[in-house]
């Protein structure tokens, strides 16, 4: 099997796939550990997954996170994990922890390798080191994958399109929490990602951004961070929703943001990687890429909701003030919206528990 891609889902995705006892090859334009903006916190949803795949989040590399709060001009509600913890973890750290389970089962990686062409009848792939026989290709290779295009996939629609920087702080945690910091056109998230360290992560409509300048919005998070100083270079990058219109054919198979992506702010985008990872294995034993197909769609069903409530959240300050009320007047609505959020539950969209009448509730309180 070939992976293009070294992200967290090409990781997952050759993590999973050699616990099944299949050889993989792992391409990427970069060498690991690799980095990204990102708001850098796990949802108990993805620990879960990572632990199934022999993968230990630990306090000596990552942070403990209790729970969401929202944090408003002059609301704030919040929601704690009902059951095991999430974690913050760097995206360095993350990537590290992947490739060391990754070469531990023995997959093999080609750094500094670019995809140039796949080749579905003869099952090959043309790299910039040469051409690589392959029973399956997985394109996990981001945004603008090669595998996607080259596979004549690339047919996609942009739902959103927003601006996120990321930088570090050395600071101790001041929850154990992702605090989501609520301005007129953009969203600060605080993340502990170790006993003396945070990551800031701010999502804006405003093209082009500064850091900074964003940062000075948030008066509560700013003092916060009075004295403490970064420790990195703010990191920038596109947070995008899209839907693919196909993610297989032949014997290539998309995964991660290859094949579709929910915004950012839904703090989502790396459990669906990892879900999508184990999804993929049982269709490839099962020879059934239907099965892929259909678990994919229903990964994505809550999350996809989730990210228009939040997306409609950002666009419409008095929504936005109203929303956050009836969350700190009924923290009983966030709770449930937050354990559908991490899988705790699967409801229907709609129903009397459905994601989108509890979103209805929520905007009608």
């Amino acid at each position: 099997m070939f992976i293009s891609g070294a992200g967290p889902a090409g990781l997952a995705a050759a993590i999973a796939v050699a616990r099944a006892g299949l050889t993989v090859q792992v391409a990427d334009a970069r060498r690991v550990p690799l980095d990204k903006a990102c708001g850098e916190g796990l949802l108990p949803d993805a620990v879960a997954v990572l632990a199934s795949l022999g993968v230990q989040l630990t306090d000596t590399n990552s942070c403990s996170l209790h729970g969401i709060r929202f944090l408003g001009r002059s609301q704030s509600a919040e929601a704690l994990f009902a059951g095991m913890p999430g974690r913050g973890v760097s995206r360095t750290r993350l990537s590290q922890t992947l490739l060391e389970r990754a070469e531990e089962l023995g997959v093999c990686f080609l750094w500094e390798t670019t995809v140039r062409d796949v080749d579905m009848e003869r099952r090959t792939v043309r790299t910039s080191r040469g051409l690589h026989e392959a029973c399956w290709i997985i394109g996990a290779d981001g945004h603008h994958s090669a595998v996607r295009r080259a596979a004549g996939l690339d047919a996609r629609r942009i739902g959103s399109r927003r601006i996120g920087v990321r930088q570090h702080f050395r600071i101790a945690p001041w929850a154990s929490m992702v605090d989501v910091h609520w301005g007129e056109q953009s969203q600060a998230y605080v993340t502990p990602v170790a006993g003396d360290e945070v990551c800031v992560a701010i999502l804006s409509r405003q093209h082009p951004m500064n850091f900074a300048r964003e940062l000075r919005e948030f008066s509560r998070l700013t003092e916060h961070l009075r004295g403490a100083l970064p420790t990195d270079a703010a990191l920038g990058g596109a947070s995008l929703e899209t839907r693919v219109n196909e993610i297989a054919r032949g014997n290539v198979v998309l995964i991660g943001d290859a094949s579709g992506s929910v915004d950012v702010l839904t703090g989502e985008g790396v459990a669906l990687s990892f879900r999508q990872a184990e999804a993929l294995v049982h269709a490839l034993l099962a020879g059934d890429l239907s099965v892929y197909r259909r678990a994919h769609e229903e990964i994505f069903r809550v999350p996809r909701a989730m990210s228009q409530l939040m997306l409609l959240l950002d666009r419409y300050a008095f929504l936005r003030e109203h929303v956050l009320c009836a969350l700190q007047r009924h923290p009983n609505l966030f709770d449930s919206l937050l354990r559908i959020h991490i899988g705790e539950r699967v409801p229907p969209l709609w129903g009397r528990d459905g994601v989108l009448t509890l979103g209805a509730r929520l905007l009608l309180t």
